[in-house]
Order: structure tokens, then C-alpha cells, then sequence
């Protein structure tokens, strides 16, 4: 582990240092919207189109790494997200948040693509564990230090902001002087609905549930503790507390998911998220860290259990169906903060959990009635592998087939 760390650090670097200008980001831009005064719904709007982003990245970037090259789309993206950034700061119109959430949504997700698929080509199947329970620490814990950040400067003043961008670009640093070869083009992904309904009505049915929620959480949480009075201290620590459960949630229950049925796995997580929902209003507001814990360690499996239990049932390339995982989990993340919205603008802060909790109990019940209905296709023939980068955990590169995966990309058209 430590020779893997010392060969590929110029990359771990990287990424923790762009994660902790993303996590400050996204725990700033909704408490910075509510400052200006806008309303739920506009907040929500602006939520969504940040990972309305995320998956036009994990789309369209691909074909630009194809064309320069991972070091320069980097380099671009890095370049792009800040100035995306300092617009935001000087910007208080809507629309023009939008459009910049969105661009900057598109351009986190094509950061991660290009970090993942590197550290993928330089590793095999041997050391890959190693390599994404390392890399899965070093994100949660860099996401979990810029949401703490968050306690540095006003979520009004320019300061703050300017911070999150100095980390964004700062992390081109390390990539670009980086004494790594750069590895082969990110393989062309296909898309089929239809492959993906066939391969795992469960995995397509989580991964959108696992979005929607997920997408709230990252989208409308800071609002929703401002709306509860929290300071930005207690905020920060409720954010931070969501990301810290799902780093100590994911690994156990991704074990767990190679000992059980995953699709029980899956519903056990969605039964935990939906307890922390129900606590939320019962207990005293003091309570909350430990409730976002809870709820973040339940949710945030959620998606690369999803992964898993398709990539089980595979019998072609994964690359298809892990596209279609991705964009399924990706949608419900553009759809959810807007809706939740809605609610909470008329219905006050307690909408946020009950939005969620009515989300997963759908969730929850359809994935019982489909494993009441069909046995499972198959055993487990492949471990489980964590992915943690919300839409863009998905370079789906970090799948438990990935060397088989790679000579079958080969054939797609």
C-alpha cells in the first residue's frame, strides 16, 4: 500500500486537493443563494443544474481526453472550474448561476473521469483493491475537510469563494509535473436503456433513488440546517458528519454485499437511510450530526452497491450497463433538489427529510416487490468495489470486472 501511495501520489495529491475545493463549493453555493434571497425553489434550480453538468461531463468529456489528452483536459477543466467559480462570486443573477453551476458541474465531472481512468490503467487486478480503498478514503476525507471549511470566512464574501477556486486550480499543480505516463484514451461508451432494465431492474431502481437523494443531500442540506437556525459552524459539522458516515458505512456493507444477496443489501440501506429520515423528526435538533451520519452512511453505498449487483449480472461489456447505472443515478441527482425544493417552499426545513424519506420508502418498497418476484440470476462472481464521486463515480472504471471489461471495450462500435 505505501510503495502503491508513494508511485501514484503526484494523482492522490491532485485529487485531494481538487476534493476539498469541491466539498467547500457545494456546502457554500446553497447557504450563499439563501443570502442573496432567493427562494427554495431557485436554489433547488441551481442544485440541479450542477449535476445536470456532472453528466453532460461524464458524457461528452471522454471524446475530448481522446483527442489531447488526459494532462491537458486537466489542465482546461481546472482552468475552467475556477473562472466558473469567480463568476459566481461577483454574479448575483440566477441565471447566470445556472449556467455557471452547470459548467462547473461538467467540468468536476470530467476532473474525476480523467483522475480515475489514470490511476485504473496503473494498476491490475492484483493491487486495484489497494488502489480504490485508498483513493475512496483520500475523497472522503478531502470532501469532509472542505465542507469544514466552510468555518474559514462569510458564505457571503468573496473570500470564501476565492478559496475553493484557489483549491480547484492549485490541484493542477501536482498532474502537471507529474513524472506518470499518461495512460491509453477513456474507451467510447453506449448507452441502452433496455440493457440496463434487462441486466437489473434493482440496480436501475437504486442507482436513480441513490441520485435523487444524494443529489438533495449535496444540493439542499446546507440549506436545509440554515433553515434550522444551525450557524455555520454546526452547519459545516452536519455536512462533514454525512460524508464521514458514508467513509465508515461503505466498506462494511460492501463486504456484507459479497456474502448476501446485494439485493437485500441495497434494501437494508434504504430501510437505514429512511430510519434517519423518521428520527429527524423526533429527536432534538442537537441530535443532527449523528442523524446526517447515519443518513450519508446509508445512502452513499447506495450507487456502488447498484454497480455491483449489475455488473453480477452482466453478460456482455459492463461498460454499457455501468454507463447506464451512472445516468440513471445522475438523472435522479438533476430531478431531486428541485422537487425537494418545491416542498421545502412551502412546507418549511422538516420537507428536506420528509422528501427523502418518501423517495427511499418508494425505492425501498419496489426493490422488495422485484426480489419477491425474481431469484436472483446469479451468485456473486465479482468482489465489490466502492465508488464514491456522486454522478462522476462513475468514470465506471472502477468496476470489479476491469481488466475483462477493457478487452470487451474493445469490440463495442
Amino acid at each position: 500500500m505505501i510503495s502503491l501511495a508513494a508511485r501514484l501520489s503526484s494523482l492522490l495529491i491532485s485529487v485531494a486537493i481538487l476534493v476539498v475545493g469541491h466539498g467547500l463549493q457545494l456546502a457554500l453555493l446553497p447557504i450563499r443563494a439563501d443570502a442573496l434571497g432567493w427562494s427554495d425553489i431557485q436554489i433547488g434550480l441551481t442544485g440541479s443544474s450542477y449535476f445536470a453538468g456532472l453528466l453532460s461531463g461524464c458524457l461528452t468529456i471522454p471524446h475530448l481526453v481522446r483527442r489531447v489528452g488526459h494532462i491537458r483536459v486537466f489542465t482546461v477543466l481546472t482552468a475552467i472550474t475556477t473562472a466558473a467559480l469567480l463568476g459566481i462570486a461577483l454574479l448575483d443573477n440566477i441565471l447566470a448561476w445556472i449556467i455557471l453551476r452547470l459548467l462547473i458541474g461538467w467540468s468536476i465531472a470530467g476532473l474525476y473521469l480523467v483522475i480515475e481512468s489514470w490511476l485504473n490503467e496503473e494498476v491490475d487486478n492484483r493491487q486495484r483493491g489497494s488502489l480504490v480503498s485508498l483513493y475512496t478514503v483520500t475523497v472522503l476525507l478531502a470532501m469532509a475537510i472542505g465542507q469544514l471549511l466552510l468555518n474559514t470566512a462569510s458564505p457571503s464574501s468573496f473570500q470564501i469563494v476565492i478559496l475553493a477556486a484557489l483549491f480547484v486550480v492549485i490541484a493542477a499543480i501536482p498532474i502537471g509535473l507529474t513524472p506518470v505516463i499518461q495512460p491509453d484514451p477513456i474507451p467510447k461508451a453506449t448507452f441502452s436503456p433496455l440493457a440496463v432494465l434487462h441486466t437489473s431492474r434493482v440496480a436501475a431502481v437504486a442507482s436513480f433513488v441513490s441520485g435523487v437523494v444524494t443529489g438533495c443531500y449535496y444540493g439542499l442540506g446546507p440549506l436545509y440546517a440554515k433553515l434550522l437556525a444551525l450557524d455555520i459552524f454546526s452547519i459545516s459539522i452536519v455536512m462533514a458528519s454525512g460524508v464521514l458516515g458514508g467513509a465508515v458505512f461503505l466498506w462494511p456493507v460492501g463486504r456484507l454485499s459479497d456474502r448476501v444477496d446485494r439485493r437485500v443489501v441495497i434494501l437494508m440501506s434504504m430501510a437505514g437511510a429512511i430510519a434517519a429520515c423518521v428520527l429527524t423528526f423526533i429527536v432534538s435538533v442537537d441530535y443532527l450530526p449523528f442523524l446526517f451520519f447515519l443518513f450519508g452512511g446509508c445512502i452513499m453505498p447506495i450507487y456502488a452497491l447498484s454497480l455491483a449487483h449489475a455488473a453480477d449480472n452482466v453478460d456482455h461489456s459492463f461498460l454499457e450497463v455501468g454507463t447506464g447505472i451512472l445516468i440513471m443515478n445522475a438523472t435522479g441527482a438533476i430531478v431531486g433538489p428541485t422537487i425537494a425544493s418545491l416542498f421545502m417552499q412551502f412546507l418549511g426545513a422538516p420537507a428536506f427529510f420528509g422528501f427523502c424519506g418518501g423517495i427511499l420508502l418508494l425505492g425501498a418498497a419496489t426493490v422488495a416487490i422485484l426480489i419477491r418476484q425474481h431469484a436472483a440470476r446469479r451468485p456473486h462472481f465479482a468482489p465489490f468495489e466502492m465508488a464514491t464521486t456522486a454522478a462522476a463515480q462513475g468514470a465506471v472504471e472502477f468496476d470489479p470486472r476491469s481488466d475483462a471489461k477493457h478487452e470487451a471495450d474493445n469490440e463495442l462500435p
